[in-house]
């Protein structure tokens, strides 16, 4: 006959480590994570809506993505590791008879930090290849003129405050009428 032996909670051994925004964004908490040792949680993301740590429901589409770096105690630092628009929100701009515009680059920040920038646009109304085209071009001059000008964290900033997408959705506009101009995602690579 077996021998049964009483089996260990694993729960009961952890604990639970306070993640807190870096010091950019406020150091607010935005969330919890249980390890069982203060090494485990180092590396470990999360994702957080730019509107839970500035307040401004104008931002509910961003998330900023935050690595745990340091472990204190039980409160978890982090760190900004890039930046992405809800998906649910660029399937509701681009819709029909529009046409999505997307480039992509490869950057190198005044701090050093490598990034790739994703750009998105959308037209008010169907255009020709060239007219996209040339929009591709202006999202393309206006990253490499102010991108390797900028810190990360500027870079960051100005994509949630729009300063990067209406330079180029002002210039853009003399090409043909653009409905949207986002910065999809800034990866940290």
């Amino acid at each position: 006959m077996a021998v049964r032996r009483p089996s260990k909670d694993k729960w009961k051994s952890k604990i639970w480590y306070e993640i807190l925004a870096p010091p950019e964004l406020g150091e607010k908490t935005v969330g919890e994570t249980p390890a069982s040792d203060p090494e485990l949680v180092n590396g470990r993301r999360v994702e957080v809506f730019a509107s839970d740590l500035t307040g401004s429901m104008k931002q509910s589409h961003m998330k900023i993505l935050l690595e745990i770096n340091h472990v204190a105690g039980k409160t978890a630092k982090t760190k900004i590791v890039g930046y992405e628009l809800a998906r649910s929100y660029l399937r509701s701009i681009v819709r029909r008879r529009r046409r999505k515009i997307e480039y992509i680059g490869d950057y190198e920040t005044k701090d050093g930090v490598k990034v790739r920038v994703k750009m998105v646009g959308v037209t008010a109304r169907k255009c020709h290849t060239s007219q996209a085209s040339d929009i591709r071009k202006i999202m393309k001059e206006v990253l490499d003129s102010k991108v390797p000008e900028m810190t990360f964290e500027e870079l960051l900033k100005n994509a949630l405050e729009y300063k990067l997408q209406s330079e180029i959705r002002s210039r853009a506009n003399k090409v043909y009428p653009m409905a949207n101009v986002e910065v999809r995602k800034i990866d940290v690579l």
